[in-house]
């Protein structure tokens, strides 16, 4: 019965090691924007490529079940939005880019390996449809939002567009999304020692992307904990996993074991740069502290997720 529980283990054991390491000294906190840096920028697009290009070309990709994701994540982050704002008060810049964090998972760092264990049949292909939905919709819609209706630094809304796509396409994880894509479009293969290559580094991704989860938690202050703290973690960790998997069943010829893999990755706590964004509108006390709780209650309940699918 406890079998995939035993099988995620290795998992948060690398999480716990990081937050060691670095709540007791034995890596200072001064060398993890390092390591995050050379983690972002040559392990998770490597990362990405493979999973991308292993997925096939463009025309391979499930889009109804794209567009069916893109759309339960953006009810999400209105949802998280409207009450952020209307009822907690925050501001409306503010209110968008915090409501992020209930609609954006950690797919690179958590998802992917937690997949890989659950559901490791379509994991490649939903890590590779789901970057695409949250690097190209869902982050840009939020970002721009967020902007426009704060109207940062007096940005109109094409002003605000033109910077979301340099920012976007500056992104390194977007990078390797669009490489892949377009070498899975070539049907190329790569010569035998950068493949090696690409397997030891997108080997070794996983494992300092859950040094880094476990380690950015270790030395982020939990400087605000109330109710809206609570609200965006039960909305990335309850919410935005069921809506997925509604939205999902009900949408013709998306298979069951797709429909429950998505929920998975929807279920895992938000991607560790959420702080960042929330950063651009001052929301970054409640964006960190939320970021804290969620990883924190996450292990619980990605734990109970995993135990009711295979059961």
């Amino acid at each position: 019965m406890f079998e995939p529980l035993l099988l995620l283990l290795p998992i948060y054991l690398l999480i716990l090691l990081g937050f060691g390491f670095i709540r007791t000294g034995l890596v200072g906190p001064e060398a993890l924007p390092q390591l995050s840096r050379f983690t972002l920028i040559v392990c998770i697009p490597v990362l990405v490529f493979s999973a991308v290009s292993n997925a096939g070309a463009l025309g391979s990709f499930n889009w109804i079940f794209i567009a069916a994701y893109a759309a339960a994540s953006l009810l999400t982050l209105l949802v998280a939005q409207l009450v952020l704002r209307h009822l907690f008060g925050l501001r409306r810049g503010q209110s968008w880019v915090v409501a992020l964090g209930g609609a954006c998972p950690n797919t690179v760092f958590l998802g992917f390996p937690v997949a890989l264990i659950v559901v490791p049949d379509v994991a490649d292909r939903l890590f590779a449809w789901i970057m695409v939905v949250e690097n190209m919709i869902v982050i840009p819609f939020a970002v721009t939002m967020g902007d426009v209706v704060a109207r940062q630094g007096g940005m109109s809304l094409g002003a605000s567009l033109r910077d979301t796509v340099r920012r976007t396409l500056s992104n390194p994880t977007v990078i390797g999304l669009l490489a892949g894509l377009a070498f899975a479009a070539t049907g190329l293969v790569l010569a035998d020692p950068l493949d090696r290559t690409r397997a030891m580094i997108a080997g070794a991704a996983p494992l300092l992307s859950l040094f880094l989860v476990g380690g950015n938690v270790a030395r982020t202050a939990l400087s605000e904990v109330g109710v809206p703290v609570f609200f965006i973690a039960a909305m990335k960790l309850v919410v935005h996993p069921l809506i997925a998997l509604c939205v999902l069943l009900m949408v013709p010829g998306i298979p069951r074991e797709i429909a429950f893999g998505a929920m998975i990755f929807a279920a895992i706590p938000m991607f560790s740069i959420y702080v960042i964004f929330a950063a651009r509108h001052a929301g970054e006390s409640i964006a960190s502290s939320a970021l804290v709780v969620t990883t924190l209650l996450g292990a619980i309940s990605v734990g109970a997720l995993v135990l009711w699918i295979s059961g």
